[in-house]
């Protein structure tokens, strides 16, 4: 998929807070309306959607989806196919009672999409299939360059990406989408990518969801690309070009905010990560040989777009995924139930993404390349899996 190409997008939102989200209940095609704090997320994504040109702008039939577009100031056309999936017998449960009683099917769907929810009700392999079918047929009615907004659900995002990216059904390794977080999907020739996944930096830094699994004594981990080089500029290989230009100093300027505090600051030695740890969080960090960017061999100084990973004397994409992998590995131990800091490349980042949701090279394009600045959090779980919580998050340099 050529990044030179004019692409489609389409921006998919989860509705703000309902008052079943807020009071702990399972809900499905039930209808539960915003509450005061929903609707004022919802203000919060409109506003930082306003520079965005949106062409069009789709929604859930269901209430809490509608009113999100409204508050947020669009105008949606409602289509019944971005409706939550149905959770059966669930609908209306308190989480405590389903977690409780539940248990087992909880766990199961991390792993059987073919699992009714709520022993009546949708399997995540249907919910995905027709938000497939919805998502595609929305992309056919777009013209080149258009971007497309729409308002829908957590679940009916997660079981669409499920599907999208092919993930192991093996068990969780997508985060749940916040409310009104964004994700963005890039449509070109060959196919579709991720570029943006769980963006809420209208609302702060860190999910709920992250958030308690910290509270679990997992491991958050914020990778963070380095601000714009001089190399960057040029669009060559950043192994060679190796300081921060003026942009990448704001850039990392502005990180300090976005990713809160943090237990410890690691990053890449190279002085282009150096530097935008030490401006974004006032402090040297601790440099680690595995972090360093993609080593392309002959490559060197080639044009990005003309270079791929694991020919000629370079490093392998598998190389590069061991090692970002055994990294993140051996920060458990270290920082069981924190929050760290984790300065890289795009190309690391990418590739550490990639082994989290399971996959290698051959799918590497599904994911777009991490932005100069960006944040992207990988939770690891007490038992050691990782989670992806959200990538190529921008909101703190946008404008």
């Amino acid at each position: 998929m050529r990044e030179g190409l004019v692409a489609k997008s389409v921006i998919l939102m989860r509705h703000g807070e309902s008052e079943a989200n807020a009071s702990g209940t399972w809900q499905g095609t039930g209808s539960s309306p915003l509450t005061a704090m929903g609707r004022r997320q919802a203000e919060r994504a409109g506003t930082r959607l306003v520079a965005r040109p949106i062409a069009l702008v789709e929604s859930s039939d269901l209430q809490r989806c509608i009113d999100t577009a409204l508050a947020a100031g669009f105008v949606p056309e409602s289509r019944p196919a971005w409706r939550e999936g149905d959770v059966g017998e669930w609908e209306g449960r308190d989480r405590q009672y389903v977690n409780t009683r539940f248990a087992r099917e909880l766990e199961r769907l991390h792993y059987d999409y073919d699992m009714p929810v709520g022993v009546t009700g949708e399997s995540p392999r249907r919910v995905g299939e027709r938000a497939s079918e919805a998502l595609y047929g929305l992309v056919d009615r777009m013209h080149e360059g258009q971007t497309a907004l729409v308002v829908t659900h957590a679940g009916l995002i997660g079981a669409l990406l499920r599907r999208l990216l092919d993930l192991p059904p093996d068990r969780r390794r997508i985060g749940v989408v916040a409310n009104t977080a964004l994700c963005e999907l890039t449509f070109r020739t060959g196919g579709a990518a991720i570029r943006t996944f769980n963006d809420a930096t209208h609302l702060g830094s860190a999910t709920g969801w992250a958030a308690g699994m910290r509270r679990e004594g997992a491991t958050a981990v914020g990778l963070i690309r380095h601000g714009n080089s001089h190399a960057g500029r040029e669009r060559t290989d950043q192994n060679r070009g190796d300081g921060l230009d003026s942009k990448g100093r704001v850039q990392a300027g502005m990180l300090r905010g976005a990713v809160g505090d943090v237990a410890e600051v690691y990053s890449s030695p190279r002085a282009r990560a150096m530097d935008t740890a030490k401006i974004a969080f006032g402090r040297s960090p601790v440099p680690v040989p595995e972090l360093t960017e993609i080593d392309l061999g002959e490559w060197n100084g080639d044009l990005w777009p003309d270079v791929e990973v694991g020919n000629h004397s370079g490093e392998t994409w598998s190389e590069v995924q061991r090692r970002s992998s055994s990294f993140l590995e051996g920060l458990v131990s270290i920082h069981r139930g924190q929050r760290v800091a984790v300065v890289s490349h795009g190309g690391v980042i990418r590739a550490c993404a990639g082994s989290v949701l399971g996959f290698g090279l051959q799918k590497a394009g599904l994911l777009m390349s991490a932005e100069n600045a960006s944040v992207t959090r990988v939770v690891v779980r007490a038992d050691g899996k990782p989670v992806l919580a959200t990538y190529n998050v921008t909101g703190h340099i946008e404008g």
